[in-house]
């Protein structure tokens, strides 16, 4: 099974406290309220629908995905509103439809604002990039330049600029710009590359990307900027980095990347550029979200070929998160209080049978509860109001996974 990356970034604990409040002259404590406990959620699907997974969270507590229907074999994008459900009664998802004649869609990014951004298609590889309105259902057409057989979306803004790509026939993609009116921006790559693409923009209007040659010539990605006129300029790289590719760029300006080392052909050193522009390697690893702090998380690979699941500090430091009695796992989201989740997989058995887990900011692992399809599950994000959301897995009587359903934790 593929495992979806998303995402996303907030606190699932408050510091406990006592107060004391002098009455006259008699001091009397009041204990801090009880934090209601984490409950785990279905959420709900279309009549006809399997499978569903999430793909994006905001911080309103809006969440997209994608459903399959029995016997489908392509994905359907679908909105819930669950930090404000519907009222009673009515169902809270909202089927983000495909272009007109298509059958499948996908999401791929969501903005705080509720700007989706994805994928109309009716087969591959003529992929379709299309964004939809905060609320809205019906998906706008995002142009593509003549003689492109497709193109992908990576990133919508809360201004609803969208980056992404558009390849031709020779498959190399070139990064494009979308404006709210859809009036679409060709960036340009760094002198003598090919092809690139744009990964990540903020809601400054900086986007971050790649940009290469012919992946033939076994030239190493360069890992770049676009500022909001569209301007491009290259990213430092570390001493004995000799490129990198990016993936995430918050609002002030910090980048997460992987980047691949001298005399190697995999991008496989997690990258992190601060605010102030500076860079730091923070070892072999996979990076896969990163906060305003500067601390990023993921699987750190330099003690275990497997992955260990682990925080890279934004002092430098690497803080190999615990495990509880699990062979390897991945931390997949960060808030920006820097509560973490994801997921780790057992040491011998199916891999599909994960175990959703939290982090609190002091690296204290929280297992999450289990749902009615049972303990297995994977958490994918967390925003700074404490929702998660990941998936289930359902399983048969042989303990082999069955089903997989999008799921959120709140209290």
């Amino acid at each position: 099974m593929t495992r979806l990356r998303v995402p996303r970034p907030a606190t699932l604990a408050t510091a406990a406290a006592t107060a004391l409040l002098l009455l006259g002259s008699v001091p009397v404590a009041t204990a801090a309220p009880t934090e209601a406990p984490l409950t785990s959620r279905l959420l709900p699907i279309p009549p006809g629908a399997l499978h569903s997974f999430t793909k994006g969270l905001n911080s309103g507590g809006t969440v997209v995905g994608e459903y399959y229907l029995e016997g489908s074999t392509g994905p359907l994008a679908i909105r819930w509103n669950v930090g404000h459900p519907g009222r009673p009664g009515l169902s809270n998802y909202a089927r983000l439809a495909p272009l007109p004649g298509e059958r499948f869609s996908t999401a791929t990014a969501l903005s705080d604002a509720g700007w989706v951004a994805g994928l109309s298609y009716d087969s591959t590889p003529s992929l379709h990039p299309v964004r939809w309105t905060p609320g809205g259902t019906a998906p706008t057409r995002l142009a593509l330049p003549d003689g492109s057989q497709g193109g992908h979306t990576s990133a919508v803004n809360d201004h609803g600029v969208t980056v992404g790509d558009t390849y031709g026939e020779d498959s190399r993609p070139r990064p494009l710009r979308w404006q709210p009116d859809g009036r679409r921006t060709h960036l340009p790559l760094l002198p003598g590359d090919t092809s690139g693409t744009a990964t990540a923009i903020n809601n400054l209007g900086t986007a971050v990307g790649w940009s290469e040659q012919d992946a033939a010539a076994d030239r190493p990605a360069r890992p770049v900027r676009w500022n909001a006129a569209g301007a491009v300029s290259a990213l430092p790289l570390p001493t004995g980095i000799v490129g990198a590719r990016t993936s995430r760029i918050t609002d002030n300006g910090v980048i997460l990347g992987q980047g691949r080392p001298a005399g190697s052909t995999e991008y496989d050193h997690v990258l992190v550029w601060a605010a102030d522009g500076t860079v730091r390697d923070a070892g072999r690893g996979r990076g896969y979200d990163v906060n305003r702090s500067a601390t990023a998380v993921g699987a750190s690979l330099d003690d275990d070929p497997n992955g260990e699941t682990a925080r890279w500090n934004a002092n430098g430091t690497r803080t190999v998160l615990a495990n509880p009695a699990e062979a390897a796992g991945e931390v997949l989201g960060v808030n920006n209080r820097g509560t973490a989740v994801g997921y780790a997989w057992p040491p011998a058995g199916n891999p599909a049978l994960d175990k959703a887990l939290l982090w609190k900011p002091d690296g204290t692992a929280v297992p999450l509860p289990a749902g009615p399809l049972g303990p297995y599950a994977a958490a994918f994000s967390v925003n700074d109001a404490g929702l998660i959301a990941g998936f289930a897995v359902g399983t048969d009587g042989a303990g082999n996974p069955t089903t997989w359903r999008a799921t959120v934790w709140k209290r």
